[in-house]
């Protein structure tokens, strides 16, 4: 079960680094609810480079961001 309340970051891929090793800058605090909505109302261009760390319910790519809005039990908008 998702703990929407769970501390998170923001996470965002920079342009440092090369193809092989990735920059992160983090963007953000909250809860896991709230940065699964400010990532879901962002736009495309905007959120293609951004990851929600929220330590032991584990970290989330933008495809698996985009789901949780629609799980049951997601403290909606």
């Amino acid at each position: 079960m998702t703990d929407w309340n769970a501390p998170a970051k923001l996470i965002e891929r920079t342009d440092d680094g090369s193809d092989m090793s990735f920059e992160f800058e983090e963007r953000g605090q909250g809860t896991l609810a709230d940065l699964v909505r400010q990532v879901c109302g962002m736009g495309a261009h905007e959120r293609a480079r951004v990851v929600i760390d929220a330590g032991g319910q584990g970290t989330f790519n933008i495809g698996q961001i985009l789901s949780m809005r629609n799980e049951d039990g997601f403290p909606g908008a």
